[in-house]
């Protein structure tokens, strides 16, 4: 097997299994890092707005005025939730919508090696992160690989434009400074986005490849068939 293994294609072979390894553990980390911060921001924004704020989701800025006293701050106190009238509504389906987001972006990385993410993007009706299902992966164009691209550094601006002050776990001696775990998530997605392209390009390079090769060697195995039928 090693020596079967040693030759012309073993460093191709090589480089596709660090490009997928890249996917599987920093491309795809990245963004359920992203999908954490989120999932925490959702959390701690409504622990403490129930907690500590009215619950009714019409008030507007005078009455979150009143309850922390500061008239100049333009969000309530220890939240990412804007003062004006249904802010708590708006936070939260934009929390939610980020959820979606990048479970997309996740599945648009993964298309090529797990069907139910392929089904999953089918689903949300975002073919153009993909190929499309009755085309093979030798008809693939790569400019969706631009599109998931995109679609990450809105991730990143979107996650990077909220503030982590104040989400801390509830814990008597905190193991994990939050704040700095929501700020090294939103850049290393960041740092990784240039890379993942590269790497998906070199594994779908390698899948274009291969499926060119096994329709070249069908087609060659039945070129001789009919040839043999022939000459019978």
């Amino acid at each position: 097997m090693a020596t079967s293994f040693v030759g012309r294609g073993m460093w191709p072979k090589i480089w596709l299994w660090i490009c997928k390894g890249w996917v599987y553990i920093v491309a795809v980390g990245c963004l359920i890092m992203n999908l954490i911060v989120w999932i925490i921001i959702f959390i701690e924004n409504t622990k403490c707005y129930t907690e500590k704020m009215d619950q009714y989701l019409g008030n507007d800025q005078r009455v979150y005025d009143r309850i922390d006293g500061d008239p100049n701050a333009r969000y309530v106190a220890n939240t990412n939730i804007p003062k004006h009238l249904g802010g708590p509504v708006f936070a939260a389906a934009f929390d939610v919508a980020m959820w979606m987001f990048i479970l997309i972006a996740i599945c648009a990385d993964l298309f090529w090696r797990i069907p139910f993410c392929r089904r999953i993007l089918e689903s949300m009706w975002t073919n153009g992160l993909y190929y499309s299902p009755e085309q093979k992966f030798i008809d693939i164009e790569f400019f969706f690989l631009v599109a998931s691209a995109f679609l990450k550094i809105f991730i990143v601006v979107a996650t990077g434009s909220q503030t982590y002050t104040g989400l801390y776990p509830k814990q008597d001696q905190p193991q994990l400074d939050t704040p700095l775990f929501c700020l090294y998530a939103t850049l290393c997605l960041a740092i990784s986005i240039p890379f993942t392209i590269i790497a998906l390009f070199y594994i779908l390079h390698g899948m274009k490849m291969k499926e060119y090769k096994d329709e070249l060697a069908a087609a060659e195995a039945a070129a001789k068939e009919k040839k043999k039928k022939e000459s019978a």
